[in-house]
């Protein structure tokens, strides 16, 4: 009566553990496996709506260069004056046209003037022959400006914007993809555990309709079946958990996995790829271009760049401090009749000279800027320190990692091959179900610690490219 009472719990227990779903990937599930590593980073650098806005960077930068250089346009003026009422009358009329060059703070000009009426003598500059005078001329600077003025430092520093915007621009780039990738590993490491957990389960659910057959016939007592239902539904509960942790890193994913639209796309119901076409692998070779790498990381660049602007401000101010000398030298030439003076051709030469008395505005500011010079010195000294030190982390990383898979790829081999031993002596009636349900434990551990060792040494290889900020391959 009691063995008859067993029989039926132990069927019981089956009906219970085969109705519960268990995850086959069958042809219909490898249609929508998930994308490799790199159609995914395709996606967000191409699509997302974060990359776009650092993008947009680039058009402002260009367009802050444009402005700069737009000092140096030419333009045109023209000045009218008439004397409408009075005991003297007249108009005259002067139009310019002056092109800046960036030499020596100069400016070519060429001007057209003339003047009808009548003019007291005060105002004799105003008089021309009757065709007007036509004048060419240049206007240089000799001690300040000369070398450098504030017009050309706004463009130096434009285009060095620039070059910092890319930088910059590298490093963000850089950090998202890692971000992004990271969690494509994470759900890739949980993903590849379902599996295999699925099919561990697969087989121990075939092994087991065996056992109720045994059970059934009279050769194998409840109990033993009991306890590997116990057994089987304790990967049950594992594989429950490791979905739940694999849909959670997909949820996360349909953050970054993007539509040529740039609207986020659903990540659910996609199995892990046959090979992920992973484009961070490490060898000796890699090593020594990714430790090259360091020395143009995109931060120092950053950094360099913010200096060299300093240093023009700073060039700036020591020019502030020189004395003004300017040279004006024109030619002009009237066209046309009236007053005799007026006739034949004039050669026009000047110089403005002016220095402050005092300036400490100017002195102030180059001490302030120097002051800025040494603390961007030692900022890029640290920081050179801390990217090598942060590689180094990495690369000691990386090869524990390594010797760590090789390790757990020969306990997951050991395990498996104990686990078929034990199989085969319970069948031949020599073992029992508790070492045999022991044999299976371990070799789900170690299957899982395998799987999460050479998922380790994705982390590692991506770490290694982060540090070198080497993750954008279109870079």
């Amino acid at each position: 009566m009691i063995m008859h009472c067993f029989r039926k719990i132990g069927l019981m227990w089956c009906v219970v553990v085969l109705s519960m779903p268990v995850y086959s990937a069958s042809l219909s599930d490898k249609a929508i496996e998930a994308p490799g590593v790199g159609e995914f980073i395709e996606s967000m650098v191409n699509h997302h709506p974060y990359v776009l806005a650092i993008n947009e960077g680039k058009y402002q930068a260009a367009a802050e260069f444009d402005i700069a250089k737009s000092n140096f346009d030419p333009f045109i003026e023209q000045k009218t004056k008439s004397r409408l009422s009075g005991y003297y009358d007249g108009t005259s009329l002067a139009q310019r046209f002056t092109n800046p060059i960036e030499d020596f703070n100069g400016e070519l000009f060429a001007e057209y003037r003339i003047s009808n009426g009548d003019f007291p003598a005060y105002e004799g500059e105003y008089e021309t022959l009757s065709g007007g005078e036509i004048s060419a001329g240049v206007s240089i600077a000799l001690l300040k400006n000369r070398e450098i003025d504030k017009r050309r430092t706004e463009l130096k520093n434009a285009g060095l914007a620039t070059s910092q915007w890319q930088a910059h621009a590298t490093h963000l780039l850089n950090d998202f993809i890692y971000k992004g990738v990271s969690e494509y590993i994470a759900w890739y490491e949980s993903a590849l555990q379902v599996e295999a957990v699925n099919e561990l389960l697969i087989t121990a659910v075939e092994r087991e309709k065996a056992l109720v057959t045994r059970v059934e016939k009279g050769d194998l007592a409840n109990i033993v079946l009991i306890e590997f239902k116990s057994n089987v539904l304790q990967q049950q509960l594992l594989l429950t958990e490791l979905k739940q942790k694999r849909d959670s890193h997909a949820q996360m994913l349909s953050f970054y996995w993007r539509s040529p639209m740039g609207e986020m796309q659903g990540w659910e119901g996609r199995y892990p790829p046959n090979n992920i076409n992973w484009p961070f692998s490490v060898n000796f070779a890699e090593l020594s271009n990714l430790r090259n790498a360091l020395k143009v990381h995109p931060e120092l660049d950053v950094m360099k760049l913010e200096r060299q602007v300093v240093k023009n401000k700073t060039r700036l101010t020591d020019n502030a401090l020189l004395p003004k000398l300017d040279l004006n030298a024109s030619v002009a030439r009237d066209v046309g009749a009236g007053l005799n003076s007026l006739e034949g051709t004039e050669t026009k030469l000047g110089l403005s000279f002016s220095y402050p008395i005092g300036n400490r505005r100017d002195t102030a500011e180059r001490t302030q800027l120097l002051s800025k010079q040494r603390e961007l010195e030692y900022k890029l000294s640290s920081t050179e320190q801390i990217l090598t030190q942060r590689f180094e982390q990495a690369l000691v990383y990386w090869g524990q990692a390594k010797d760590i898979l090789a390790l757990q790829g020969e306990n997951t081999a050991l395990a498996n091959r104990l686990s078929k031993v034990e199989k085969t002596r319970f069948d031949a009636g020599e073992g029992d179900m508790f070492t045999l349900n022991a044999r299976a434990q371990n070799e789900i551990k170690a299957r899982m610690k395998e799987i999460k060792a050479r998922v380790d040494v994705l982390k590692a290889e991506l770490l290694l490219y982060k540090e070198a900020a080497k993750l954008n391959t279109e870079s």
